[in-house]
């Protein structure tokens, strides 16, 4: 659409008198001092044609146009890239990366290429657009996380025109929400078959570990328990020797009967640990069919000295401090002192039969230096005066460790963050109470966190929480290692920090007592609920290492289990309570490898900055782990006279392998694509996908308007009739 539009500078009625006063006078001028009429025709017309531009001029034309931009629709192809996909599951037929190239190279894609937009997104452990030619991938994926691909892909293309999504997978999900239905979509799902049905060679004999839950610290003399799943293929009516090792000494054997041909069976030890320290234990498989993971695979267990005392105070009697205290009190060997705000404001003691006892509270750096733990169940904070929270502040700093537990009083006041307290926070205040149904998950940290690790990878199945103090935002330097679902966002739920030598939890709920009814163990065994308040106990109990008062070296990493391929980077830090004394600018390190070879490194001199945000200093070196096993890192150093050794340990571990010689999974395939309203194409109908692709043309407008009357060329064209006119005149000899 193309209009005309005038926008005169003055009224027209004005401007026509104007035009035709100047018409007249420049008439009677001609007329009277040119007495040619060839002159005056001639000097008459090129004195319009002016007298016409800059009138044009004076309307000021423009041109308004409307220019329609047509949008062609996304397709995201979303490939998977897992080592799966490299299966040679089965010798007559392609590779399933190399069906991935085929299509490609299918005429279909050719024709969609021209109708569509297509976007490819590498899919493994997370969904990543790729621009590399497909030809240059390495389908070396250790995990395909599939239907949360699937799930995430429309919040990548929220507001965009997205016609639909091609997966090209072969189903093997080994994702969390593996068992879990896709989440419904309104864009649909194309699945493609990439290999035909096909009869399974028989399958050679394998033991592998599918899995080890173990606690990551135990109490010394205290009985735990370890148990590991193992998985085997092709071992129908046979049994197997599995056994529990100790710094190189068997401990005890257990027999496995596997009765299927493909099965995962468990086997479970019972421990008891007579000394503190760092225990290296190993699990190995007594069988030729073990692999060479299950032959020895080794994990570490810190051992803590019993008798660490708890103090415990409660803002209220409820469930929430029924359920904690029995939970502290049964299952861990730890000194409890409880005390509770009775309604009246009064903080009273209670003894071990719930009944209130003499003692009162006493907060001195006395009291708390008696404590490894000092637990404040929603304590209002009114409660707390001023020297109670610098206490409680240096208790931290000094290496105590904090719980802080949701609730109506703490956590939505903000009075707490502008006292001593608040530079220890791990979350930001004020953080409202909210009640209604709230799900749970743990984060990737979390996974990965001693308290909660492995046992909490199905978090989600527990019961919903009842309340939950909703954060603006946590401190840069803490860690989220469970969050809750509130208004369709996951917000934190338990967030974790470093303070000094100390950690602070915040535990933004005061209803976690319903995870104690998700046990689905042996009557005896402990529930989620037992197990996350026990697993946080071990690690908040200070370190030895961390009481120590005179010069000593600390040695570690950032996590203890590490994967080949990754690059552990170990770190040292001097602490001596001189503070004169200058440490040294580089620190040895030997690092020995689980095949007993010994590396020597250098640990240089470099600032770290510690969880709780504090820059000190320290030193650091990255190692490089060729093979898997337990690593041992030691370090010695004379400072002042004085030797001081660190040590540390961490486990390097191979990634997991997806070449199971497993077909692929039709019927998760099918399930994608059914609920999307998409379809599973076969091998024979490939050519069709991209025709049974309805999406309707999306079209924006915009108008334009263009100035007519400032175009260069027009100005040029009446300063050309000016200099015409002046050379005619000047030619004539006219005035």
């Amino acid at each position: 659409m193309n209009d005309l539009l005038w926008h005169c500078v003055c009224p027209v009625p004005l401007l026509a008198v104007i035009v035709l006063l100047v018409v007249g006078f420049s008439a009677w001028s001609l007329v009277r001092g040119i007495h040619s009429p060839k002159r005056i025709i001639v000097l008459g017309v090129l004195r319009l044609l002016m007298l016409f531009i800059l009138l044009l001029m004076l309307f000021q034309p423009q041109m308004r146009k409307e220019e329609v931009t047509i949008l062609r629709p996304q397709i995201a192809v979303l490939v998977d890239a897992s080592e799966s996909m490299t299966d040679p599951v089965d010798e007559k037929q392609m590779l399933r990366s190399q069906r991935v190239l085929e299509w490609f190279h299918s005429p279909s894609v050719e024709r969609a290429k021209k109708d569509f937009d297509l976007r490819v997104f590498r899919v493994d452990r997370s969904l990543n657009e790729e621009v590399k030619d497909i030809k240059e991938w390495k389908f070396n994926g250790a995990n395909s996380f599939i239907i949360d691909a699937v799930n995430h892909v429309q919040d990548n293309f929220r507001g965009q025109s997205l016609a639909g999504v091609v997966l090209l997978s072969d189903g093997i999900d080994t994702g969390a929400n593996s068992l879990n239905p896709p989440t419904a979509t309104n864009v649909p799902v194309m699945t493609f078959e990439l290999e035909k049905p096909f009869t399974p060679k028989k399958k050679a004999r394998k033991i592998s570990i599918s899995g080890l839950d173990y606690p990551p610290r135990v109490v010394v003399g205290r009985e735990t328990e370890v148990r590991v799943s193992l998985m085997g293929t092709g071992l129908s009516g046979q049994v197997v020797s599995v056994e529990l090792w100790k710094e190189g000494k068997l401990q005890s054997r257990t027999p496995v009967a596997f009765n299927e041909d493909d099965q995962k069976r468990s086997a479970a030890f019972r421990l008891k640990e007579e000394r503190a320290g760092s225990i290296q234990y190993e699990i190995r498989v007594t069988d030729p069919a073990a692999d060479k993971e299950a032959r020895d695979y080794p994990f570490l267990i810190q051992a803590m000295d019993p008798g660490n005392r708890v103090l415990y105070i409660q803002n209220s009697l409820g469930f929430d401090f029924k359920f904690l205290r029995k939970a502290i009190v049964t299952d861990r060997n730890l000194q409890l002192t409880t005390f509770v705000r009775l309604p009246e404001g009064r903080i009273a003691m209670l003894d071990g039969n719930g009944s209130q006892a003499e003692a009162g509270l006493d907060f001195s750096a006395k009291s708390l230096g008696n404590c490894s733990i000092v637990i404040l169940g929603d304590l209002s904070p009114s409660a707390l005066s001023p020297e109670n929270a610098s206490a409680l502040h240096d208790f931290v700093d000094h290496g105590g460790g904090l719980v802080l537990v949701g609730g109506t009083e703490f956590f939505p006041s903000s009075d707490v963050a502008g006292g001593p307290l608040g530079s220890l926070l791990p979350v930001r205040l004020p953080a409202p109470y909210e009640e209604g149904n709230f799900s749970v998950r743990t984060t990737v940290a979390g996974l990965h966190h001693p308290v909660f690790g492995p046992l909490f990878a199905k978090a989600g199945e527990f019961p919903s929480l009842l309340s939950m103090n909703v954060t603006p935002s946590v401190s840069p330097s803490s860690e989220v290692l469970m969050e809750a679902a509130s208004e369709g966002t996951f917000k934190p739920l338990v967030v974790v920090q470093r303070f000094g030598q100390g950690k602070v939890v915040a535990v933004l709920s005061n209803t976690l007592w319903r995870w104690r009814l998700a046990s689905t163990q042996d009557a005896g065994s402990q529930s989620p609920y037992e197990n996350f308040w026990t697993q946080l106990m071990d690690w908040l109990i200070p370190k030895d290492l961390d009481k120590q008062k005179g010069a000593h070296l600390e040695l570690f990493t950032e996590r203890s289990n590490y994967v080949m391929g990754e690059h552990p980077e170990v770190r040292a830090i001097i602490r001596m309570p001189d503070a004169t004394v200058e440490p040294p600018a580089t620190l040895p390190l030997r690092v020995r490898t689980p095949d007993e070879k010994n590396f020597d490194y250098i640990l240089k001199s470099s600032t770290l900055t510690m969880p709780d945000g504090q820059q000190i200093r320290g030193y650091r070196v990255e190692v490089d782990p060729d093979v898997p096993g337990v690593f041992v890192a030691k370090s010695s150093v004379t400072v002042n006279g004085s030797k001081i050794d660190g040590e540390s340990r961490f486990i390097v571990s191979r990634p997991p392998s997806e070449i199971t010689g497993k077909p692929m999974n039709r019927e998760l395939l099918h399930k994608i694509s059914d609920g999307s309203g998409g379809k599973f194409y076969g091998l024979e109908e490939w050519d069709t996908w991209c025709t049974d692709l309805h999406y309707k043309e999306e079209k924006f407008s915009r108008i334009q308007l263009k100035d007519l009357w400032n175009n260069p060329f027009l100005l040029a064209f009446l300063l050309g009739l000016f200099c015409i006119e002046w050379i005619f005149r000047k030619f004539w000899n006219l005035p």
